[in-house]
């Protein structure tokens, strides 16, 4: 895990000026993380250069050994994705699952998410966001990360209340640190968008409060379809949803788990309310 360190303003538009134009790639990265940078530094050094990265599960699985953060790892693919970069997009939906939730063997999968609406389950799929790093007001605004969905609405509509959702949740993890239900705002641009990070003279991860949706969370009376090494938890909106658009966010690259989530990146199962 990266040192949280404030660092002047004159060094971040240094290293922006530095940094212009010129290629990065994975080995500037790992120097940087090998020399004790803060976060704000790397993520600045990769908006400012020229990406030259390599995204593939192996490159993504070093870079995190070596103490990338999940905003590092997501600006690396957010930067190789804007770039053209083939070796892996940064958005991708996940493979067509089983029109059942839970398979006939072990279980419900844990990289599904169950949606329960008057009684009627159904698997959501999850979809790994752009990224784009920028910095606001010309520098001095600080520099800030953000995740971005592909067009103005989900594919799939949800109701304002009585939503419940069901979550494996990794044993070795607590189920408030392990997902977030945020409300995105939609862009003119045509996507949808959340923060994930951000400030000024120092840098904090996660989204932004502002967008977290406060839920209710307890775990499943009946663990039967849990896979082994997760609890299934039932997750809802501690009130009626307003219209607008959402996304279940698992944190699958910061939490340790055995046989699941190789794509090093977290997890959004998006959807609208109307």
């Amino acid at each position: 895990m990266l040192k949280q360190t404030s660092v002047s303003l004159a060094l971040l538009l240094a290293l922006a000026g530095q940094a212009h134009a010129a290629p990065i790639s994975n080995a500037d990265v790992i120097k940087l993380l090998d020399a004790g940078m803060p976060e704000e530094v790397v993520l600045k050094a990769i908006a400012s250069g020229e990406p030259k990265f390599n995204t593939s599960v192996d490159a993504l699985i070093l870079l995190k050994k070596k103490g990338a953060t999940a905003a590092i790892l997501s600006a690396v693919q957010g930067a190789s994705a804007q770039a053209g970069t083939p070796a892996r997009p940064a958005a991708a939906a996940a493979p067509a699952v089983a029109a059942k939730p839970a398979a006939a063997a072990g279980g419900i999968n844990p990289e599904e998410v169950l949606v329960a609406v008057g009684g009627q389950e159904s698997t959501m799929q999850y979809i790994i966001p752009t990224v784009r790093t920028a910095a606001r007001a010309l520098g001095f605004g600080g520099v800030a990360t953000y995740a971005t969905l592909q067009g103005r609405q989900a594919g799939r509509k949800l109701p304002s209340a009585g939503l419940e959702f069901i979550v494996s949740v990794p044993k070795n993890a607590q189920a408030a640190g392990y997902l977030t239900l945020a409300n995105f705002a939609v862009r003119s641009n045509g996507t949808r968008e959340v923060q994930m990070g951000g400030g000024y003279m120092s840098y904090s991860t996660g989204i932004n409060k502002d967008r977290v949706v406060a839920i209710k969370s307890e775990p499943l009376a009946d663990q039967s379809r849990a896979r082994e090494g997760f609890v299934l938890h039932k997750i809802s909106p501690e009130r009626d949803l307003p219209a607008g658009e959402y996304a279940l966010v698992l944190y699958t690259a910061e939490v340790r788990t055995a046989g699941f989530f190789a794509q090093a990146a977290n997890s959004y199962f998006d959807f609208s309310v109307e």
